[in-house]
């Protein structure tokens, strides 16, 4: 059971913040896009644009509808859609960065940013409510998708799944995306097969980033097909991944500063919002599948997280800008509130006020 002083946390925090609140995600978006970054919290111009940011930022407006029931924003949807747009080349890659006088800085971007694309743009398509972009996002998508099946990163791979398992929800029987899904499918199985040992339930040999998303799209898919194998996987990396983020009886994540590698310790500096609304889904599934309530459990004490409850018992939300600072560092807060921080905090919100 969570402690009464973490349940009257959040009651408070609720009762001050009933509603979404996208003022301060408005504000670093101009009709170009997402601001990546932001000095304090002011735009950072300095920094431009990226594929990940207006990808995240999609996603998030799209969950807000769809979860939330909140008012569809054409506006944002259409501008984030549009740079999205102009990211694509002509061989279906995206370009991830993009200088504030509109430069493309590289000339084919992460296979992480496209993961994460191929995501938000699944999530569109499979929602009717979006019927009304439907039509350019698959056509993004159909352009894109072929490539993913050449992809490296275990976490590219992992978003990719997430968005064709949403695709499919609206075109179950098109046999080129059930063939790539299953060789993706294999290959997370494979990595988990070669790299899992008795007391290390993981993909690979060390923990790093985004960790979360890798069970989680082995659970979805295997709800969606109905393949227990998938599941197992799902939930034995998924128990693993919990018990290290867990095991203060609070969320102490993994920090950027010293990632977590088989027979280590790692460093809890340089925590990240990003990772908290990947563990807020990953729990959340877990409890679809399982009906297990500590999953709930978990699901609010990872957004306790943003509120104070972690291992420096910094609050990292400002109610004063409705936002999300952007981490935890040597030297405490980042004053800084960038784009990902902020669209993860309110990924995370949406999906625990589901769950209250």
């Amino acid at each position: 059971m969570l402690k009464e002083e973490y349940n009257n946390t959040l009651r408070d925090f609720f009762r001050k913040v009933p509603n979404i609140d996208l003022a301060y995600i408005k504000s670093l978006t101009n009709r170009t896009g997402i601001l990546q970054h932001a000095k304090f919290n002011i735009p950072d111009y300095h920094h431009g644009y990226c594929l990940d940011d207006n990808s995240r930022a999609l996603l998030l407006i799209l969950m807000a509808s769809q979860e939330l029931d909140e008012p569809i924003q054409d506006d944002l949807i259409s501008t984030y859609l549009s740079y999205i747009f102009y990211s694509q080349t002509e061989s279906g890659y995206f370009i991830n960065f993009m200088g504030y006088d509109l430069k493309f800085l590289e000339t084919i971007g992460s296979e992480d940013s496209i993961g994460r694309t191929i995501w938000s743009l699944g999530y569109l398509i499979g929602h009717h409510k979006f019927k009304k972009f439907h039509a350019i996002a698959k056509e993004m998508f159909d352009k894109a998708i072929n490539h993913v099946i050449n992809f490296k990163s275990i976490r590219a791979i992992s978003y990719s799944v997430l968005g064709i398992l949403y695709f499919l929800n609206t075109y179950p029987n098109q046999q080129s995306q059930l063939n790539q899904i299953n060789k993706l499918l294999s290959f997370l199985e494979d990595e988990f097969n070669a790299a899992a040992e008795d007391n290390w339930h993981w993909f690979e040999e060390i923990i790093s980033y985004d960790n979360a998303i890798i069970p989680l799209s082995l659970l979805r898919a295997g709800r969606f097909f109905n393949i227990e194998r998938f599941k197992n996987i799902g939930i034995k990396s998924a128990k693993f991944l919990d018990n290290i983020l867990f095991k203060n009886n609070y969320l102490s994540l993994i920090g950027n500063e010293n990632w977590l590698a088989k027979n280590s310790n790692f460093s809890n500096v340089g925590q990240q919002p990003i990772e908290v609304s990947s563990i807020i889904l990953l729990n959340k599934e877990l409890f679809l599948i399982t009906s297990e309530n500590e999953y709930l459990e978990k699901i609010k004490l990872s957004f306790l997280w943003f509120l104070g409850i972690n291992d420096h018992n910094y609050c990292l939300f400002n109610f004063e800008n409705m936002a999300c600072y952007d981490g935890l560092e040597p030297y405490g807060i980042n004053g800084n509130m960038g784009a990902e921080s902020n669209i993860a905090f309110w990924i995370s919100y949406i999906h625990v006020k589901n769950v209250l």
